[in-house]
């Protein structure tokens, strides 16, 4: 016989706990929950199932609450764990609802163990040492449990533990931004982020299992032999005989009478052994953000300022408007053809090509458009768009 034990801050994550354990195939009478008098009293007055009210609680009301809870743990871990046993007891006295799982198959203990974890099971022996700092010194039967307004400032001590610690386990960065004056010389730092996914371990609580010795009577059959002296007299009439006339003088028979009886002797023998362990299993998740870069974007004003305004950077509507002339019917999107409006813009500000026209250079961009994309758009294919891109520089489109 196992029990698996989770202990939770609230009646209605225990209430979770066993409707999850419930959905998960396990029966109504192997769950039991011991919650706080006071609790109890909340949730009938709330309308709550009174299905989580443990029915030894009516059973202890002669002997005090607290009392009947110490005994049902005692009873639990047995003699040698009564500091264990202590610990929960004083967890309901707090507040705290505590699920319990029997199970007569061994098998199942490990998955009564895992829901109790995703329910959300505290660490009892985490919790015992925060009530350590306070003064806590061991269970006292006599103790009566917290009230209402104990049991909600609890609470609060533990969600404000628990949120420091996931407040140390991830520290907060703050963006500052500054203006400054451009002065000759400025360097401008290019900053990029990168996405760093480290692993940092959860604390999913802690489920105890606990192993006791159950008595139960036996029963055996055994067959027992008795062996006793049968005296039968039977009256005769006939001469006596030499061996009558000699036990005529006299003598004495002894006959044994023996019975047996059943002794009784107990052998223990090991008949199965349970091992206890822990299942590590590896995941791969996703982890999506956003990071940033400084991109340095430079404007090449024209050396005529007669062309002002009849330059087309890259990416303007113009470029666009042309793709969709031109170029959408040759198939690819305009992001396709974007690296070769580019070039032919940034040509012109090229110094082997400044002052030449677009026949004279075609060739020499041609063969510079080809080495550098190498496996990418054909020069058939981009020409026109590097036309457009030169002819946007030099304002004759």
């Amino acid at each position: 016989m196992q029990t698996v034990i989770g202990v939770f801050d609230s009646v209605d994550e225990a209430q979770s706990a066993r409707e999850a354990l419930l959905s998960a195939g396990f029966q109504a009478s192997e769950l039991r929950v011991q919650s706080s008098a006071e609790l109890d009293r909340g949730s009938q007055a709330d309308g709550a199932s009174p299905s989580l009210t443990d029915t030894t609680r009516r059973d202890s009301d002669n002997e005090g609450f607290m009392a009947g809870v110490g005994r049902f743990f005692s009873e639990l871990f047995g003699s040698n764990d009564t500091t264990q046993a202590g610990h929960y007891s004083e967890a309901v006295r707090r507040g705290s609802s505590v699920l319990t799982v029997t199970l007569a198959d061994d098998s199942r203990v490990e998955q009564a163990r895992s829901a109790l974890a995703a329910a959300g099971a505290v660490d009892i022996d985490k919790r015992t040492e925060s009530w350590r700092q306070e003064g806590y010194e061991g269970f006292d039967p006599a103790s009566a449990p917290y009230k209402s307004e104990q049991i909600l400032a609890e609470r609060s001590r533990n969600q404000a533990q628990m949120d420091l610690l996931r407040q140390s386990d991830s520290a907060g960065s703050a963006d500052t931004a500054r203006a400054s004056q451009v002065a000759d010389g400025t360097v401008i730092p290019v900053v990029r982020e990168e996405l760093e996914v480290g692993k940092h371990a959860v604390d999913l609580g802690t489920v105890r299992v606990v192993s006791r010795t159950e008595t139960r009577p036996v029963q055996e059959q055994v067959q027992l032999r008795e062996e006793r002296a049968d005296i039968e007299r039977r009256p005769i009439d006939r001469p006596a005989t030499d061996a009558d006339l000699k036990a005529f003088e006299g003598g004495a028979i002894e006959i044994h009478e023996t019975a047996e009886r059943a002794v009784v002797s107990k052998n223990a023998r090991v008949v199965e052994e349970v091992v206890v362990s822990t299942d590590a299993s590896l995941r791969t998740e996703t982890v999506s953000d956003q990071v940033r870069s400084t991109v340095v974007e430079v404007d090449k004003a024209p050396a005529n300022p007669a062309m002002a305004g009849q330059t087309s950077p890259a990416g303007s509507p113009d470029y666009r408007s042309h793709y969709q002339a031109n170029m959408a019917s040759m198939g690819g999107s305009y992001e396709d053809y974007q690296p070769a409006y580019e070039y032919g813009s940034q040509m012109r500000s090229d110094p082997r090509y400044a002052s030449r026209s677009w026949d004279d250079v075609e060739a020499d961009a041609q063969h510079d458009w080809s080495s550098r994309n190498t496996g990418g758009s054909t020069w058939e294919k981009s020409k026109q768009a590097v036309k457009h891109g030169w002819e946007s520089m030099t304002g004759r489109r």
